[in-house]
């Protein structure tokens, strides 16, 4: 019998731990990034879409109705990141490995067992978009098997590193979700692809897994290109270093993103901000924003266009705010926005940006019809990790992923 992988009824992601951390504290959410290093998304939605309850197959209503206005604001978005940024400890593989944790370190089953009981089968890497032909890419697919002694299920997730070959430390890029897998069963693999933005010169690169078990914080196996050639000596590079790239004097630089009312409690808000700093390398620059949104399955539908504002050089105090409620019409869901920036006097494209940025991603919302009763929503199926900037799994999120942990086993 096929063993689909599955994600836990109470499985967390990414955003659901940033948003739902902060709603513990009954305050307004916030998250703010800069561009990130990586984009990253789990290619196995197939295998797990008829076991994860999603929310019913609802479109975007067509006559749906919702207010919106912009404005330039002094708000200083780079100094709120870095003062964000100073409390996030580094995501190096060395300095996360030595955090205390509140979690026990291994099961009973592993302590009792001279052996791992969860342990790296097998590993492989998948190569795409060369498009200057330079022999080095820009987007990587790493393909990984866990298996068991025992022919049992287990509750496991891993951590992804990447490393330029020769240098010593290890940069976190990635954080699964928690899923399932069954002995040695040989369907239940594991593929993450990930898209280099930034910060990653032409070279060649290697990449190292960590494994956990569900509820525990102890490692509990490891796979490099040590252990397999597959994961060493990879020819990458980010986009910006692709040939023919064009990239524009005039640019989203931080991304903040505020939900501000949830009348039922039921994570879910019914009105946001978004907010953004365009920075240009011209004196100053006419620009307007255009404003899309997107539900998870569905394609980009457009919102609406700010008016239009001068942003100056690389000041501080030129943000662009959108504000926004939606009334009808907006099934309760994590959306995704768009942000198309488009210079005021020509109408060219300047830039386009979503996942680039964790806080357009996986916003919990819902219009104000809905924000009445109480709706369950899983998480959704899959997660986009960040080199920076808000976007990687912090300590509370590893603290959330231990208490449910303990809640999912006393209730079994």
């Amino acid at each position: 019998m096929k063993i689909a992988k599955t994600l836990l009824p109470l499985g967390v992601t990414l955003s659901y731990i940033l948003f739902a951390g902060q709603a513990l504290a009954n305050e307004p959410q916030v998250r703010i990034a800069t561009k990130s290093a990586t984009t990253s998304v789990v290619e196995s939605k197939s295998e797990t879409s008829s076991s994860v309850s999603k929310v019913a197959e609802e479109a975007v209503d067509v006559n749906r109705t919702s207010s919106y206005s912009s404005k330039q604001v002094t708000t200083n978005l780079k100094a709120e990141l870095q003062l964000e940024l100073d409390k996030t400890p580094e995501k190096i593989r060395s300095v996360m490995r030595a955090q205390k944790s509140e979690l026990p370190e291994a099961s009973e089953k592993s302590s009792s067992s001279s052996l791992n009981h969860l342990y790296f089968y097998d590993a492989s890497v998948y190569l795409y978009e060369d498009y200057d032909a330079d022999g080095y890419y820009t987007k990587l697919s790493v393909n990984f098997d866990v298996d068991a002694y025992y022919d049992e299920h287990y509750d496991v997730y891993a951590e992804l590193f990447i490393r330029k070959n020769g240098e010593s430390e290890w940069t976190h890029y990635y954080t699964t979700d928690v899923f399932s897998i069954y002995g040695d069963n040989s369907s239940d693999d594991y593929t993450v692809t990930t898209k280099l933005n930034s910060g990653f010169p032409p070279g060649r690169y290697e990449v190292l897994i960590d494994l956990f078990e569900y509820g525990y914080s102890g490692v509990v196996d490891t796979i490099s290109e040590y252990d397999d050639p597959d994961l060493g000596w990879l020819p990458l590079e980010d986009k910006t270093y692709e040939s023919g790239n064009v990239s524009s004097d005039t640019w989203v630089s931080t991304v903040k993103t505020e939900i501000w009312t949830d009348n039922d409690n039921d994570g879910f808000y019914r009105d946001f901000t978004i907010s953004f700093d365009v920075d240009t390398e011209q004196s100053s620059r006419d620009v307007y924003a255009v404003l899309y949104q997107r539900r998870p399955g569905y394609s980009w539908e457009y919102e609406t266009e700010t008016a239009v504002f001068t942003v100056v050089g690389a000041n501080a105090d030129d943000v662009i705010a959108v504000d926004a409620e939606w009334q009808s019409g907006y099934p309760t869901d994590y959306y995704d926005f768009r942000i198309e920036l488009i210079d005021a006097n020509t109408g060219e494209i300047l830039d386009d940006v979503s996942s680039e940025f964790s806080p357009l991603l996986e916003v919990p919302l819902e219009d104000a019809e809905r924000d009445m009763q109480s709706t369950v929503v899983n998480p959704p199926p899959s997660s986009t990790s960040y080199g920076s900037g808000g976007g990687s799994w912090s300590l509370l999120g590893l603290s959330l992923l231990g208490l449910l942990g303990w809640a999912r086993r006393k209730q079994s």
